[in-house]
């Protein structure tokens, strides 16, 4: 030790560096639980468009394994007179090899549409453009779905056709 130096300034710089690396620790546990924290809840918030599809059982979460899915080209949310929320949507089939009939009918476990039937005047009014008088209703197995194929004749592709489902529910 040179003249004026004791050996209290090692110790010193020993302890800052001790506190210092505690310090760090501390924060890379912090920054590691609130990201954790982030990837436990960072689920998007569900959109009307995934309530409606859960209320009319055509979310693809509720059929897995399929290894595909339509998505709707409309769907609105709304109330009934007595409080009950009810889904409309509609789906646009192009037609063809991979967006067709059969296969949305396959994909979601329907069953072939049967004799001709109005679509309820509130899926009518709710749903934006001109929709359809009447379709081949789909026969149910679930409570509260209506579904509806309306087929387009002039299609250029076969199995072109508009889809539509009024679902009700809590």
């Amino acid at each position: 030790m040179g003249p004026g130096e004791s050996g209290g300034g090692r110790r010193t710089g020993k302890l800052v560096a001790v506190f210092l690396s505690a310090c760090a620790v501390v924060i890379v546990g912090c920054v590691w639980w609130g990201a954790a924290a982030l990837l436990r809840s960072g689920h998007p918030p569900e959109r009307d468009v995934d309530r409606a599809e859960r209320m009319a059982g055509l979310h693809h979460e509720q059929h897995p394994g399929k290894g595909r899915y339509y998505i709707p080209t409309d769907t609105v949310m709304s109330h009934a007179p007595d409080g009950s929320k009810v889904a409309y949507l509609h789906y646009a089939l192009d037609g063809g090899d991979d967006v067709n009939v059969d296969d949305f009918l396959r994909t979601y476990g329907l069953a072939r549409p049967g004799a001709s039937a109005p679509l309820p005047e509130d899926l009518r009014a709710a749903l934006p453009g001109e929709e359809p008088a009447e379709g081949a209703r789909v026969p149910e197995k679930q409570v509260g779905r209506q579904v509806f194929v309306v087929e387009s004749p002039s299609a250029v592709l076969e199995g072109a056709a508009d889809i539509y489902v009024r679902a009700t529910g809590t």
